[in-house]
């Protein structure tokens, strides 16, 4: 089914006892749609981080009678709408690791106002006909998502520096584009390495769950230096000296380096 006919429609209904107009406070639905909003935005700037959030706008344009109904007018139809189409299915298949950690955030507190008020919320899409495409009930439970953080560097090709807000986008080794924040006297100096392969140092979040850098603020840039394999383990030798040697089950040791000891 296609998304991309000019009156598409993405559609929120909350059903159950109370869930009508002049029952449920403003404040409370002026937080349910900024949480769609939001929801939405946050998984298209995902994907797309060269745009900026607001630029995404997941316009309210009717609320129906009867039970509360909100109808939504999205622009960038063919971003917003699949961007839909894949949190409506981590909600239908119950994986949520797959979601950037700000629409985890806003899938939450919409989450917390159906637990609230014990209703579901249902979302459909429109476009010539009405589909539904998953139901969010008080039973739905959301994991606590902690971002994995830490120092890292990235070895890669430096495409594009700009914005006022500075970034530089990045091509890694393996072909992935990342989209990273810096200060501004880091920006001018990557600008001078445009298109050079170099090494960017700095700290990294990863999703917990996909193990995918989702962001990276680069505190220095370094010449990137390509070794032989044969040197690379000279190199790694020369740092742990003969410590490897004494490992008798590597596994085991990997294992524990990771997860812990097993012994109590």
């Amino acid at each position: 089914m296609s998304f991309m006919t000019h009156n598409a429609t993405l559609e929120i209904t909350l059903t159950g006892e109370g869930m009508s107009p002049g029952k449920i406070r403003s404040r409370e639905i002026a937080e349910v749609i900024e949480a769609i909003e939001d929801m939405v935005a946050s998984m298209v700037i995902r994907d797309h981080p060269e745009l900026k959030k607001e630029s995404i706008v997941i316009g309210l344009s009717n609320i129906r009678r009867g039970s509360i109904s909100l109808e939504f007018s999205p622009n960038l139809l063919e971003l917003t709408l699949p961007a839909t189409r894949l949190i409506t299915k981590s909600i239908s298949e119950n994986n949520f690791g797959v979601l950037p950690s700000n629409t985890i955030t806003s899938l939450k507190k919409l989450s917390a106002f159906t637990r609230r008020h014990n209703c579901n919320a249902e979302f459909f899409a429109q476009n010539g006909k009405l589909e539904s495409l998953a139901i969010l009930t008080p039973e739905t439970t959301i994991p606590e998502m902690y971002p994995l953080s830490g120092e890292t560097t990235l070895h890669g090709e430096i495409t594009r520096v700009g914005g006022a807000e500075p970034k530089i986008q990045f091509r890694t080794l393996d072909g992935k584009i990342i989209y990273c924040n810096t200060r501004k006297s880091i920006a001018q100096k990557a600008g001078a390495k445009l298109y050079t392969t170099v090494a960017l140092r700095g700290l990294a979040e990863w999703n917990s769950e996909t193990f995918e850098i989702e962001n990276f603020h680069v505190v220095d840039i370094a010449n990137y230096e390509e070794v032989t394999p044969s040197e690379a383990f000279e190199q790694l030798a020369a740092l742990i000296g003969d410590q490897i040697d004494q490992i008798e089950d590597v596994d085991l040791f990997i294992s524990e380096v990771r997860y812990g000891s097993s012994e109590v």
